[in-house]
């Protein structure tokens, strides 16, 4: 966890806007996708994280994701291909690395000592 937030620390400080919003973006938008399958599929309603899952999950959410998604379009649409390509990757380092959060929290997996 520490070398992904590491890396989106840098794109937030260091990065022009552009790459930094698309670095964030997969955050919105895999949160999303997570509070929405926990939400469909939860069985016990005394859930410790309901908060979290209603949070995530449902439409409220849902319009805020929709928004970031297009102003990383907006931003996509008015600068030069080099930037557009440094967008794409700090969207997709970002997006590998939820995943990998997610994986692992899915997973179970325990610290290795």
């Amino acid at each position: 966890m520490f070398v992904f937030t590491s890396y989106l620390w840098r794109q937030l400080a260091n990065a022009p806007i552009e790459v930094s919003v698309a670095a964030v973006l997969p955050c919105f938008w895999i949160y999303k996708a997570v509070g929405d399958y926990i939400l469909a599929n939860q069985t016990n309603e005394e859930n410790p994280y309901q908060t979290w899952i209603n949070t995530y999950g449902g439409d409220d959410f849902s319009r805020s994701v929709s928004r970031a998604i297009e102003i990383c379009d907006e931003l996509a649409e008015s600068c030069t291909e080099s930037r557009q390509k440094e967008m794409l990757e700090a969207f997709v380092v970002c997006s590998k690395m939820e995943y990998l959060f997610w994986d692992s929290a899915h997973n179970l997996e325990q610290w290795k000592i």
